[in-house]
């Protein structure tokens, strides 16, 4: 390696190097290297051999980087290797990791969780940190504490923090603050500074970012733990219920609104399933086999796939639903453009079909909300007797891998939940008045028995054995 001391015009004379780098050091700082490529650049770094190994580290380039400064940052670098004996370039990415900002490690947990997260789960992540602490995404996390957190949260409850689009173009409610807001918000927050606490270490394995600020919140006990929602339609109310969705469809498919009427079939499918509604909207017609009466439903919420029994409303509505294909159509439930993704003015026309012409008794139109359906169908479902097991299968609550040791022996498919499904229909149908109550139906039995005389019964009894005695011949 060729030495001088190094000054402007020297370095700018120094021509290219023929292939890989040339390097050159300096007779003033001994440790000081210039190195030149190919293409002409020259970078200034230090060289020093330490505990048997050579440390190498760039400190800029020339001439951005003049001589003198050049000599001092290689002075402090060197000072610093032989007083710690640390390499700077390992410094210098422990610094870098302790000085991640927001925007970087929202971006890094995705990426080391795309498997795990959906699009849509990414999709909220990214809009709930940006529109409540967008002010905060290129700031270190370091730099996010416990105090900022607190007053953060505060924020978006009172609706006094938002970095988002326009609330004017938004809808209604969007941004305004609320107590769910602002926990969904310090939920996205707590995930991302979680995952980076313990992703981001020194080369020794020790963590470099202070304890997850969102500590605050449990500690001082500033979670909101919104309530769940209990709105369902009430028993009373299925025959209005369903009388409205009838009616919608009838005028939606009299006029040819084809996605009104997919979304009136998609309600009522919501109520005699209980699913949820990117899973009735997104089924094909190719995951439906109504020869063998069952449908199923490769990627759900979380992550099972579900085979599910088709019973005889579902065949109706099916069937229904099939007239109504035109052409090519990949999916049950059609939207203008694919997918259905607006469906509100629809809802809000069934809700207003639920108040009848004729109303002495004032009735108001039933609000409706989609995961109302799903509240719906779970409480039908208990009310006849179906199983815990069973019901979480129907409802596609999470079972391949649940801590419930028995649980994980139990596989239920469309066969065998055949029958609890066909229940719960028939109970909707009975409160609906669509289906005369079995008990109903006994009593009236009961009834004409005790009118008849002993003499009668016998031979009611006796035809009653004679009739079965020749079908089996």
């Amino acid at each position: 390696m060729e030495t001088f001391k190094f000054t402007k015009a020297k370095l700018e004379s120094l021509p290219p190097a023929e292939s890989g780098q040339i390097e050159y050091g300096d007779t003033v700082v001994n440790g000081l290297r210039i190195r030149v490529g190919t293409s002409g650049v020259k970078s200034f770094c230090i060289s020093r051999k330490r505990n048997g190994k050579f440390i190498r580290a760039t400190l800029g380039r020339f001439p951005d980087l003049t001589v003198d400064n050049a000599r001092a940052k290689a002075l402090e670098m060197l000072g610093g290797v032989a007083t710690t004996g640390l390499n700077p370039n390992a410094v210098k990415r422990v610094s870098d990791k302790a000085a991640v900002t927001l925007s970087d490690a929202l971006n890094t947990y995705i990426d080391n969780r795309g498997h795990r997260l959906k699009p849509t789960t990414e999709k909220q992540y990214r809009a709930t940190l940006q529109n409540f602490s967008g002010d905060w995404m290129k700031q270190p996390l370091a730099n996010i504490t416990r105090e900022r957190v607190e007053h953060r949260h505060k924020a978006v409850t009172d609706g006094t923090a938002w970095f988002g689009a326009d609330r004017a173009t938004l809808r209604a409610g969007v941004g305004s603050g609320s107590n769910a807001q602002a926990d969904l918000w310090a939920r996205a927050l707590r995930a991302v500074y979680r995952f980076a606490h313990d992703h981001y270490r020194d080369d020794e394995g020790k963590t470099l970012l202070p304890d997850p600020p969102t500590l605050v919140l449990s500690t001082k006990r500033q979670w909101h733990g919104t309530v769940r929602k209990t709105e369902r339609i009430r028993t009373h109310e299925f025959a209005r219920w369903l009388g409205a969705v009838a009616i919608i469809r009838d005028v939606a498919e009299q006029g040819r609104d084809d996605v009104a009427a997919a979304v009136s079939d998609a309600v009522e499918m919501a109520m005699f399933t209980g699913l949820r509604k990117s899973e009735i909207f997104e089924l094909t017609w190719d995951r439906v086999n109504m020869g063998g009466r069952y449908f199923w439903i490769d990627t759900t919420k979380n992550g099972d796939p579900l085979e599910l029994p088709i019973t005889e409303t579902l065949l109706n509505l099916f069937r229904r639903r099939m007239k109504m294909k035109t052409g090519d159509e990949v999916l049950v439930f059609p939207g203008a453009k694919g997918v259905i993704k607006e469906y509100r003015h629809i809802l809000d026309r069934i809700s207003a079909a639920t108040v009848p012409t004729d109303n002495p008794d004032s009735l108001q139109p039933i609000p409706f909300k989609w995961h109302d359906a799903r509240r719906t169908f779970g409480t039908v479902a208990e009310l006849v007797g179906v199983g815990s097991y069973i019901l979480k299968r129907l409802m596609n609550h999470r079972t391949l891998r649940s801590a419930d040791v028995t649980q994980g022996y139990l596989h239920f498919g469309a066969d065998e939940l055949l029958e609890p499904a066909t229940r719960i229909e028939r109970a909707i149908l009975e409160y609906a008045g669509l289906m005369e109550c079995k008990k109903a139906i006994d009593l009236k039995l009961l009834s004409v028995l005790n009118d008849l005389s002993d003499e009668e019964k016998r031979k009611l009894i006796f035809s009653l054995i004679n009739k079965d005695i020749s079908e089996l011949k």
